[in-house]
């Protein structure tokens, strides 16, 4: 199968490659620069580019069997400044792709939509796919106004969208800013000896989900499914300062935590129900919260994340 990664370069694309890889499928990744943790990989075709750039888009697709989606510019914390950058950058981008795919007969998509933004502050816990759906973020509106998009182009065209909701994923390669993730941020500032900083008062509850769980569980379900929405999660969720007191164990630190103004733009509570993605197909979570943060923590040890 010939793989088409938007955005393969990233933290979660570079672990779907290797997965990918393994499984010998012809990887071809299409982003605005190379991996910022290791060296470029001999298999892999890669198109540096903008996807603005509609040309280098356009040859990008040719021969591809599939196209995983998942470059972003935004992020919740960022979303409301500016929400027509968030159109320019995001919204539009993607409609360009979906355009070009159609010309060019490309009929299938994995798109990574967002497991805590297109929900916002849920009523149900654990909450699954059909529940109701009010994001509070120019990030969760965009993210879910492509997913509806993709919908329409599926009548349209035949496009298959299969729509990935992941939770917090979290390892090795991720950045260490706060707003991609605070388990690396937080064992980051452990590291050099600086404070943690915590919006709120810490109680926030998220499910977290190992980075090598979340590419199994797409990949497996790219495989048996062309459509439908997914969440991808652990199924569980652990508050801010539940984080901090395993992150104290494992480092054998005593965290220094400086507590701010809560952020209006973040969901306080978001616990992903994964019945649906059990019954597609045969698959669990395989690393737990305090052994993932042990592998994280020696990833951080060993330096790995200076490059």
């Amino acid at each position: 199968m010939n793989v088409l990664l938007i955005g393969g370069n990233g933290f979660i694309g570079s672990h779907l490659t290797d997965i990918l890889l393994k499984n010998k499928h012809e990887v071809r990744i299409f982003d605005y620069s190379f991996e910022k943790y290791r060296e470029k990989i001999k298999e892999v075709d890669y198109r540096i580019s903008s996807l603005n750039n509609l040309s280098d888009l356009s040859e990008a697709l040719i021969n591809i069997d599939i196209v995983y989606h998942l470059a972003s510019s935004s992020l919740p914390r960022t979303s409301n400044i500016d929400t027509t950058i968030d159109i320019n950058e995001n919204l539009l981008p993607t409609l360009k792709l979906l355009d070009l795919m159609s010309k060019l007969n490309v009929k299938r998509i994995v798109y990574f939509s967002s497991g805590g933004a297109v929900y916002g502050t849920s009523n149900h816990s654990p909450t699954n796919e059909n529940n109701c759906l009010r994001p509070i973020s120019s990030y969760g509106i965009i993210k879910l106004t492509i997913e509806n998009y993709l919908k329409l182009y599926e009548k349209m065209f035949g496009i298959q969208a299969l729509i990935i909701r992941p939770s917090n994923p979290y390892g090795p390669r991720q950045s260490h800013l706060i707003s991609h993730g605070v388990i690396n941020t937080f064992l980051t500032r452990i590291k050099e000896n600086s404070e943690i900083i915590v919006y709120g008062n810490g109680s926030a509850i998220k499910d977290y989900i190992y980075i090598t769980d979340l590419v199994e569980a797409c990949y497996m379900l790219s495989l048996v499914r062309n459509s439908g929405v997914y969440n991808i999660g652990y199924g569980e969720g652990t508050s801010i300062n539940d984080i901090i007191k395993i992150i104290a164990q494992i480092t054998k630190s005593t965290p220094q935590i400086v507590y701010k103004e809560f952020k209006e733009f973040d969901v306080q509570k978001i616990i992903l129900d994964i019945t649906h993605l059990k019954s597609s197909i045969n698959w669990t979570p395989k690393v737990s919260l305090i052994e993932g943060i042990q592998k994280q923590w020696n990833w951080i040890s060993s330096g790995s994340e200076r490059k």
